[in-house]
């Protein structure tokens, strides 16, 4: 773990996170009107040159959407997954025994995206008081390793430090497994220790 974190930064910032992740789950299951949990996250902050040794290998096929964050704070959030494990989080946004294609697949991932992405910043702008907004998310299918290397230098870094924040989602008694990425431009990590207070 990069040394400039400091244990008290990272308990913080993961009690900001379990605060975003809980509002998050609780916004989904009221959509669906099904109990969906979310299990405390986990939270790595990491050289980006570690990152495909210990997360996944950089040839892995992937389903990632793209949701950019600005505002008072900049960053690149990224729902990722394995084909399979993203189908299976599309099903919970689609009606029971519905026949699916392609096109309704993608559409519900990007949608619940948008809803994780979004309960998750609207949570942490009322607990910070400040102002973040978001894009539409994008998704695409590609390599992890070509994924995350574009969104990483689009973000200004290079060689600094990637957060990942892990969440595994619980629907009607299913484990489903996806992770969500944070790439924050730089600085933002900084400002929002500043903000904490630590």
């Amino acid at each position: 773990m990069p040394s400039e974190f400091s244990t008290v930064q990272l308990d913080a910032l993961k009690e900001v996170i379990n605060i975003g992740g809980g509002n998050a789950a609780t916004s989904l299951s009221q959509l669906i009107n099904k109990p969906v949990h979310m299990t405390v996250p986990t939270i790595e902050v990491m050289a980006y040159e570690d990152m495909f040794e210990q997360v996944m290998s950089e040839d892995t096929m992937i389903d990632a959407v793209l949701t950019k964050m600005f505002g008072q704070a900049e960053g690149v959030f990224l729902l990722v997954g394995l084909e399979e494990d993203m189908k299976h989080l599309a099903s919970i946004m689609l009606p029971e025994n519905s026949e699916t294609n392609p096109e309704m697949i993608d559409s519900a991932l990007k949608e619940l995206a948008n809803i994780l992405v979004n309960s998750f910043l609207n949570a942490v702008t009322k607990l910070l008081d400040i102002n973040l907004l978001t894009s539409i998310p994008l998704l695409t299918r590609d390599m992890f390793g070509a994924i995350v290397s574009s969104v990483y230098m689009e973000s200004g870094q290079y060689d600094d430090t990637i957060l990942i924040l892990k969440n595994e989602f619980y629907y009607m008694g299913e484990r489903m497994e996806a992770a969500l990425y944070f790439v924050p431009t730089p600085g933002v990590l900084d400002k929002l220790f500043s903000v904490l207070g630590v």
